[in-house]
């Protein structure tokens, strides 16, 4: 639909269920879709060549996720962002990810380090094309894989349950030409004391890294209000304050 999605997409020898879910989530978060778009379920099944079963399952597994809203009667909406789940989601991944690159320096083996150099000489192509997505893309393999240098290789893909609207704002901040610099020089630092298995410095640099999200969406609610949910501003912004506060 839209020239979205393809056949090609679907591995028939995968769970289909699981492959829509992470084709609409990468949809949503990559602002193919935004706010207020319509989802037509008939439109993916024939777009994806797959029965209405795993479309619906993969929507609901996103309405659980405060990304999609289903109207009925009416049909199936891409949400706006709430900026509580925004922070909601931020809580659990510094929580999650602070204390896993921790785990991660501390049981980190020389086998991980060509997959590290490849990712950042992957990043640095990346980031000289000004491909957004495949950046983007990119930095979640850096987390996934400091994950599963601490032994808990699905931890990443848990966390995504919780990250969704959060992930829509990350994904909103890569455009900044800045941000591409700063993010390849965050990651390196942070691999560089995984290597040294320094536990401490590891999580201070994550704990900066991930809370540095807090400037980006500060300007966000300003400039474009239309993609988060109105009347909550105030709110919001409160405890925006509150908790970009704390790591100041």
């Amino acid at each position: 639909m839209r020239g979205i999605f393809h056949q090609d997409m679907i591995d028939q020898g995968r769970p289909k269920a699981a492959q829509v879910y992470q084709l609409l989530r990468s949809a949503i978060v990559g602002l193919q879709y935004t706010p207020g778009d319509v989802l037509g379920e008939k439109d993916i099944c024939e777009a994806l060549g797959v029965s209405r079963t795993p479309v619906r399952e993969a929507i609901l597994r996103l309405v659980g996720e405060q990304m999609l809203v289903v109207r009925p009667n009416a049909g199936t909406y891409v949400s706006a962002i709430r900026l509580r789940d925004v922070l909601e989601g931020q809580l659990v991944r510094e929580t999650l990810e602070t204390r896993c690159i921790r785990l991660a320096a501390r049981f980190f083996k020389p086998r991980y380090e060509d997959e590290f150099e490849t990712l950042f000489l992957r990043k640095q192509k990346a980031y000289e094309r000004m491909e957004c997505n495949e950046f983007y893309a990119l930095d979640e393999a850096f987390h996934r894989l400091i994950c599963e240098c601490a032994g808990y290789a699905h931890l990443w893909q848990v966390m995504q349950g919780a990250m969704g609207p959060l992930d829509r704002v990350r994904r909103l901040a890569f455009p900044v030409q800045e941000h591409f610099d700063e993010v390849i020089d965050e990651h390196r630092q942070m691999y560089r004391a995984i290597r040294a298995h320094d536990e401490e410095g590891a999580e201070r640099l994550m704990t900066l890294h991930v809370n540095s999200i807090f400037e980006s969406l500060e300007h966000l609610v300003k400039d474009q209000r239309g993609l988060f949910i109105e009347g909550l501003a105030q709110e919001g912004e409160q405890s925006l304050r509150e908790l970009g506060h704390r790591v100041r």
